[in-house]
């Protein structure tokens, strides 16, 4: 982990010192840098979000089989498996690879919040209405943010539809868009507005390029 922190930092560096060359004002510079780092990384990182939606789209399409196979061999688990397994394997679908690719991106993930939260020049730089960066927004605007824009993110993300499994994954958006406003409360506003900038990204990405993909691959399926 100490060796990804120590690239990416000095990934982060090379930023700083290209976006001060031409941006004197320090507060804009480090949010420049935000947006350029997080920006260059999500990029880096969407040939496996990419991957991560066409199996998304698949296990969706295999659930009513899936359910056929679970209520036909309830009383035979063993069965149950197998045939389950066997689905998964005419379709071509792994039903573990949206977890490895979550397993794959994590450590960055992880490595560019020690990044992010470790910035000397956020000790005495503020942002708006944030004295510092490196301390938290005692007005709790950018924990709220950060939360609508997980929000958005995942309901941009989540399947539709009135299923228990769609239902289910609507409330633990909820759930997890309130956690990050909560936890974000003393986290570094720094920090803070690295997530929101994420989100954003995040959000854009899916609504020029993965919505693209994704409804072209559910129309192969039809």
């Amino acid at each position: 982990m100490k060796f990804l922190v120590g690239i990416l930092t000095a990934f982060f560096n090379g930023i700083h010192s290209f976006v001060t060359t031409y941006v004197s004002n320090l507060s804009l510079a480090y949010f420049l840098d935000l947006v350029i780092f997080t920006a260059i990384i999500k990029t880096i990182l969407l040939p496996l979000t990419i991957s991560q939606t066409k199996s998304n789209i698949m296990m969706q399409k295999l659930q009513p089989k899936l359910r056929e196979i679970q209520e036909k061999y309830k009383n035979d688990p063993q069965r149950m498996q197998q045939e389950q397994v066997k689905l998964y394997k005419e379709s071509g679908t792994n039903p573990l690879s949206g977890c490895l690719l979550l397993l794959i991106q994590w450590p960055i993930i992880i490595a560019m919040y020690y990044v992010v939260a470790n910035i000397q020049g956020f000790k005495d730089v503020g942002f708006l209405w944030v004295d510092r960066l490196a301390s938290y927004d005692k007005y709790y605007i950018l924990p709220i943010i950060s939360g609508l824009t997980t929000y958005l993110n995942g309901l941009m993300v989540a399947p539709k539809g009135d299923d228990p499994t769609a239902k289910q994954q609507q409330k633990m958006n909820l759930y997890m868009s309130i956690l990050f406003v909560v936890m974000f409360f003393k986290f570094q506003a720094g920090v803070v507005l690295y997530w929101i900038i994420s989100n954003i990204i995040q959000i854009l990405q899916q609504y020029f390029i993965i919505n693209k993909i994704k409804h072209k691959e559910e129309a192969k399926l039809q």
